[in-house]
């Protein structure tokens, strides 16, 4: 299989378990765009309970969300809000990348023999949702 040279900005659709164990991976992607689907952001606020690594980490994602978030308006947070502005990040490290959160519902694009109502599918759904409005 060959593999097609893609050099331009990608968005990645991230899962709860890559920041619960992670939480730096909000900065990681460098010129690269990042969504939060809103079924990540209730498992990690529902993560947060408990002193285990995982609900520090959780803990510490919600922390970096807020500082980004921090004197946003609404219109700045629907256009994506620049991962660069974090004082916790090397500028050089995310130059171009913003993060994106889920403010409205997709609608379902799954085949029907997938329920919706599992969180992983869900978060499937979306990335197919956004690669379907990116492909028009």
């Amino acid at each position: 299989m060959v593999r097609k040279r893609f050099d331009g900005k990608r968005l990645f659709v991230l899962d709860t378990n890559v920041l619960m164990h992670d939480p730096t991976a909000l900065f990681k992607f460098a010129e690269h765009d990042i969504y939060l689907p809103m079924v990540v952001l209730e498992e990690l606020d529902a993560g947060k309970k408990g002193m285990s690594e995982v609900a520090r980490n959780a803990r510490q994602v919600s922390r970096y969300l807020d500082e980004l978030m921090n004197g946003a308006s609404s219109d700045e947070i629907a256009e994506g809000i620049p991962l660069h502005n974090s004082t916790l990040v090397n500028e050089e490290l995310s130059r171009n990348g913003r993060i994106f959160f889920q403010i409205r519902e997709h609608q379902d694009s799954l085949p029907t023999s997938l329920p919706g109502s599992k969180v992983d599918n869900t978060i499937l759904n979306i990335a197919l949702r956004l690669k379907e409005k990116k492909s028009r």
